[in-house]
């Protein structure tokens, strides 16, 4: 008889199957008692451990021994024709079958009514459907996933420059717990509203759309640190699991203790680490601790968005670069501090740009798995105008990391910029789960919102803003944007502009913005006021040379105007005042019969439009595509002036009508150069309608596409309607001026 046929006869197979399912069986039962009595973590181990133990010895005594009527005998002392191992067989058969049964009623007990309870609590509503195949956003964050908050850490130190080492410390362990996929987790700048607080945590979790509150603190002493965390279900306020971790202050320490909660957590949690994650919470980003400590204060610094902390920020990172010139996060705040000193600071793009796409470029070489470093190259991108580039991308980066939150927010304004603002808005909501008091979440949502129509949405969400954040100067500037960018109401703007600026008077462009305010109200005297306010702040400032030019236009000052538009062309030739800058020299090479200069300066920086096989227009320049129509039409080329226009009015047809992004104004620019004026005044009618303003006066009174239009009496009544609006809103600035509400620019 064959080695494996004496198997069989003797059920070694049999008692093995039996033993693994019923091993099973009893593990699944045990792991369910532990939870729910809180048996300690090490009794569990020790059934597993029993468990894999008998295993073995089962299958030898089913080899060794035989079940007889006389009970237990070893099997060479049974006689083969007395054997009845056939008929323990069947019973072995029956006993099999009853456990697998007894195991498939388990798992369907376990997964329908245990596990029911695993649904998070405040699982956002409007999130819990499924996205459409043919949806090109990327997939939600999924609804059933535990959501977890992390409260900043309470300082224990002595020492109060402590204080900014654990919030580093909290905020790199929040970063960490974010690149795990098994959950989501709240972003920091919504749980720092939530320092010092009284409030419950049910409270909290309800306020944050947390399931589980992560609470802790930490206390450094020499070269010793001590961290305690704990784990609480938001909904019931018990302690699912805490932990104190007492050890020598090094950066491997640190990182290993962040690996050693997650797993902690997750264990808690009952949610599955991947391989993936594991490796990505287990990384050591830098093992020199100075420069972590360096990186750590770097990001609170940006976070601020002040001039004067972006300055900060980028010494901090700087420093952690000379300290460890391998450590990838810091280049990417360094490039993240570089890009938002143009924004912020007013630094020239020619400037900021290239240094951070230096800093960029080297993190990625360092990790190209780092979710954060796609996230700035997207932003950059999107920030110069390279708008198919940037969305790949920002889809990278939520896919390295769908927790961070940044990377939402510029998404979602690279969705909006391309034209795509119902996508965008899906795309906010999504980051407004992982931060949902989030100021830049909000008030992205809310521009949003005022292109697709939604204007009181709007209004709600920024007043929104404001009471989250009053010493943001953001949530004020995003005000008066919205106030003189969708309603048209400068006079209800200014105040809230010159708050912004009172808060952070580091920034030229919220002087830059009362600077156009002004223009717009036909105040130029005021407006060159505070455009030489900005200029004290930010000589290099792009939107300084853009402002700068547009008032020298509404003056009729040419030579100026022209001598402006080269300086900017030559600085700054990628930047939205470019569009400006270039129709300028167009309407000055027509005026002197050259269209062929303007036509070269227009080759040379939208080659797409100019191309052999016929002009491609995207969104990004489409306005620049109507300029060049113009020039093509003056210059005879009615055939491709056609082929342009037609392909930006398909453009303008997947955009929302109302608010100052609208259609209405590229609609009214087709219609006039294709001749069809009753078209285009009826798009200017709409227009006025929906409330826009801003612009006005250029073009009115200097776009060439209009041209055709100035004659025609309801071109000429629109005008003045919109004259005498502003006319009215100036007097009452004026009353705000005089009861100090509104401050001269001498006066900040």
């Amino acid at each position: 008889m064959s080695f494996f046929a004496e198997l069989r006869r003797r059920n070694v197979f049999r008692v093995a199957i039996a033993y693994a399912v019923t091993a099973w069986l009893l593990a699944q039962i045990a792991d369910v008692a532990f939870d729910t009595f809180g048996t300690p973590e090490w009794v569990g181990k020790t059934v597993l451990f029993l468990l894999l133990l008998g295993f073995p010895i089962a299958v030898f005594f089913a080899w060794a021994f035989e079940l007889t009527p006389e009970g237990i005998k070893k099997e060479k002392d049974v006689d083969r024709s007395q054997s009845i191992t056939h008929q323990t067989g069947r019973k072995m058969n029956f006993l099999i079958t009853t456990v697998l049964a007894a195991a498939v009623a388990f798992l369907l007990f376990d997964k329908f009514l245990l596990r029911d309870g695993a649904t998070p609590v405040n699982a956002p509503a409007e999130l819990t459907t499924a996205v459409p195949d043919d949806d090109p956003t990327p997939p939600p964050v999924a609804s059933n996933k535990a959501t977890i908050a992390v409260l900043p850490f309470e300082s224990r130190s002595s020492q109060e420059s402590d204080v900014h080492f654990v919030d580093g410390m909290h905020d790199d362990l929040l970063t960490q717990l974010a690149r795990v996929g098994a959950w989501k987790v709240i972003s920091r700048t919504s749980v720092e509203r939530f320092r010092d607080t009284t409030e419950s945590i049910q409270a909290i979790g309800e306020q944050l759309g947390a399931t589980s509150i992560i609470e802790g603190g930490v206390q450094r002493a020499g070269d010793r640190v001590r961290i305690n965390v704990q784990l609480i279900d938001a909904a019931t306020d018990e302690h699912l699991w805490a932990e104190t971790y007492d050890r020598e202050l090094t950066t491997s320490n640190i990182f290993a203790i962040q690996s050693e909660i997650a797993s902690a957590i997750a264990e808690a949690l009952q949610a599955t680490l991947s391989p993936g994650d594991v490796a990505r919470i287990g990384k050591a980003n830098t093992q020199n601790l100075e420069a972590y400590e360096a990186y750590l204060l770097g990001r609170e610094r940006w976070r601020q968005r002040t001039a004067e902390s972006l300055a900060d920020a980028v010494r901090l990172f700087q420093r952690a670069i000379d300290l460890d010139p391998d450590y990838a996060l810091a280049y990417v705040g360094l490039a993240d501090a570089y890009r938002f000193q143009v924004v912020f600071s007013g630094y020239a793009r020619d400037d900021g740009f290239p240094r951070a796409e230096r800093a960029v470029a080297k993190a990625l070489e360092l990790d190209d798995q780092l979710g954060e470093a796609w996230a700035s190259l997207g932003s950059l991108k999107l920030q110069k105008n390279e708008l198919e580039g940037a969305l790949p991308a920002l889809e990278r980066a939520i896919e390295l990391n769908p927790n961070y939150s940044p990377a939402y927010v510029w998404y979602g304004i690279g969705l909006h910029d391309t034209g795509r603002p119902a996508e965008a808005a899906k795309i906010l909501a999504r980051g407004l789960e992982l931060d949902p008091l989030s100021v830049a979440l909000r008030a992205n949502a809310a521009f949003v919102a005022a292109t697709l129509g939604h204007v009181d949405e709007a209004q709600e969400a920024i007043e929104q803003i404001i009471a989250i954040d009053r010493d943001s100067p953001l949530g004020y500037y995003v005000m008066a944007s919205f106030q003189s960018g969708y309603l048209g109401r400068y006079d209800n703007a200014l105040p809230w502009a010159t708050r912004a600026i009172r808060t952070d008077p580091g920034n030229p462009a919220y002087a830059v913005l009362l600077a156009h305010s002004y223009m717009d109200l036909a105040d130029f005297s005021t407006a060159e006021r505070w455009l030489a306010k900005a200029t004290d702040i930010q000589p290099d400032s792009d939107d300084i040379a853009f402002a700068d030019l547009l008032l020298a236009t509404y003056r009729n000052d040419a030579e100026g105007a022209l001598s402006l538009a080269r300086l900017m062309l030559e600085r700054q030739p990628d930047s939205d005042g470019s569009v400006l800058a270039l129709a300028q020299f167009r309407d000055h090479d027509l005026a002197e019969n050259r269209p062929e200069r303007a036509s070269q300066r227009y080759r040379e920086r939208y080659p797409e439009i100019f191309g052999p096989g016929g002009p491609v227009v995207s969104y990004a320049y489409s306005d620049a595509a109507e300029d060049i129509a113009y020039l093509l039409l003056q210059s005879g080329e009615k055939r491709q002036a056609q082929q342009i226009l037609e392909q930006t009015f398909e453009i303008n047809a997947s955009l929302p009508l109302l608010g100052a992004n609208g259609t209405f104004f590229g609609n009214a620019k087709f219609y006039a150069l294709m001749g069809k004026k009753p078209e285009a005044l009826a798009e200017l009618r709409r227009g006025i309608d929906a409330n826009w303003r801003t612009f006005w006066r250029y073009f009115f009174d200097h776009d060439a596409a209009f041209e055709s239009l100035r004659d025609e009496p309801e071109f000429q009544a629109m005008r003045a309607e919109v004259a005498a609006d502003m006319a009215a809103q100036l007097a009452r600035v004026r009353e705000m001026e005089a009861s100090g509400e509104i401050p001269a620019p001498g006066d900040l």
